[in-house]
């Protein structure tokens, strides 16, 4: 640290310090006179302000006192009495601040009491988890472990403690839930000796997975590891790696489902991939959306998962990679409904528990005439069908006398992937009674009958 008009202590280092100024100086000593009044010394963080221990003398005789800094820790070791008043540690405080709902946290100082309503008074009982393959209850937090945690409110917690300025962690092969120091700990600070930590996995949570290069102070943060090991987290270290950019946006195709992004178009290798997989899901209840296998990035097909609290998904898309000549994007949602994703664009839809992903061709292979949606439906339905090949069509709704209603299409029609809807309603426009109706399609020699219900 460099103090205003203070001493420097570096990291890893100590400092031997005295007030009888007849002693010799030697390499890594300093000495000062005491003013006769007393005097109050401190440690003070990096940032010149937070006083992490101090020390507080009464009226000075002519005892000499001296203390030792080890590590750069504030446990202050006094080898011989000292004047006046004892040493008053003052330790430190740190604010965390937590969601409403489910949080992932970390102890942010050592403290002689670390049960997790202690440290988070706020929380709900019996909501503290930790993670070792599998999600295991917890009472008490460890420094250097991540843990969820459930706040009924938004909030903040001032907690109380000694600073934890370096941690040894060990990881585990994949997954791990971790947390940092009593400062933010940059990801390109970390001592990784033997390249176990897999780039670009550092995932915080806000309400849904959020990529980061920083361990914020009191939060916990998932970590990715190729094989087990240890990594070293030190306050005021150096960065040991360069920053790289996992964001693929304008690099990708992408998609932006409530605010969670997705990136597709693009193939890498099996260790590249790495970087862009996602951590074990989160409890329930909360958001969270990935490709299937817990991937962020898929090349031409994925199955999208979705947890979600909400009625709706909005969905961002963003295309930077075609398909290819007679072939397209489509993102086609659990209902059967499929959305043509070209350009840029925004579709609000219907909450759903999954969604297909995938590249398929601009012209379908075969005649088909799909089941309506809604069914039942109330007042407006959607008829889907499908022409490989230029004809000419038609598309007739029956009652079940076989007593045509309407004729929806009579045309000829090229190929290509085809919807009608129907308002329930006859050739005169006027509205028809509740009940069961057939769709007819002729398409050249192809023709198909299927069954709807109008619910009035």
């Amino acid at each position: 640290w460099m103090i205003p008009d203070g001493t420097v202590i570096q990291p890893q280092s100590f400092l031997l310090f005295w007030c009888d100024e007849d002693q010799e100086q030697g390499e890594l000593h300093t000495n000062f006179k005491l003013s006769s009044g007393g005097e109050f010394l401190a440690l003070v963080n990096i940032d010149g302000v937070t006083i992490l221990d101090s020390i507080t003398f009464g009226e000075q005789s002519d005892d000499i006192s001296y203390g030792r800094v080890f590590d750069g820790s504030s446990e202050w070791n006094f080898l011989s009495p000292t004047p006046g008043s004892t040493n008053s540690l003052s330790g430190m405080e740190v604010s965390v601040s937590h969601n409403e709902g489910w949080n992932l946290v970390g102890l942010p100082l050592y403290t002689d009491n670390t049960f997790y309503q202690y440290i988070f008074p706020e929380s709900v009982s019996g909501t503290l988890y930790g993670f070792d393959g599998t999600y295991i209850f917890e009472e008490l937090l460890t420094e250097g472990n991540g843990y969820w945690l459930r706040f009924n409110n938004a909030g903040s917690t001032t907690i109380n403690g000694t600073p934890i300025n370096e941690l040894t962690i060990s990881l585990n092969e994949n997954w791990n839930l971790v947390s940092g120091l009593s400062e933010n700990v940059s990801v390109y600070t970390i001592s990784d000796p033997d390249g176990i930590i897999v780039n670009g996995t550092l995932y915080g949570y806000n309400g849904a997975y959020v990529s980061s290069i920083e361990l914020m102070v009191g939060e916990g943060y998932w970590l990715r590891a190729h094989e087990p090991g240890e990594i070293t987290l030190t306050s005021g270290a150096l960065a040991k790696t360069s920053s790289i950019d996992f964001n693929l946006k304008g690099k990708a195709n992408s998609l932006t489902i409530n605010g969670t992004e997705l990136y597709f178009g693009i193939e890498l290798s099996e260790r590249e991939k790495l970087s862009y997989s996602l951590p074990p899901k989160p409890p329930v209840p909360t958001f969270d959306v990935r490709f299937k296998d817990d991937m962020r990035l898929v090349n031409d097909y994925g199955e999208i998962e979705v947890m979600n609290t909400t009625e709706t998904l909005t969905i961002l898309y963003d295309i930077q990679i075609n398909a290819g000549d007679q072939y397209k994007w489509v993102l086609n949602s659990d209902n059967g409904e499929d959305h043509i994703l070209e350009n840029t664009g925004e579709l609000v839809v219907p909450s759903l528990d999954k969604f297909i992903l995938k590249r398929e061709s601009a012209l379908p292979e075969t005649f088909s005439l799909y089941q309506n949606y809604p069914n039942p439906f109330n007042p407006t339905t959607t008829i889907r069908y499908d022409l490989p090949e230029i004809a000419f069509v038609t598309l007739t709704i029956y009652d079940m006398l076989g007593r045509e209603i309407v004729q929806l299409v009579s045309t000829t029609q090229e190929a290509g992937f085809k919807l009608v809807k129907w308002g329930g309603s006859d050739s005169m426009g006027r509205p028809v009674s509740a009940g069961v109706y057939l769709y007819q399609i002729r398409a050249g020699e192809f023709v198909q009958t299927r069954k709807m219900v109008l619910l009035k």
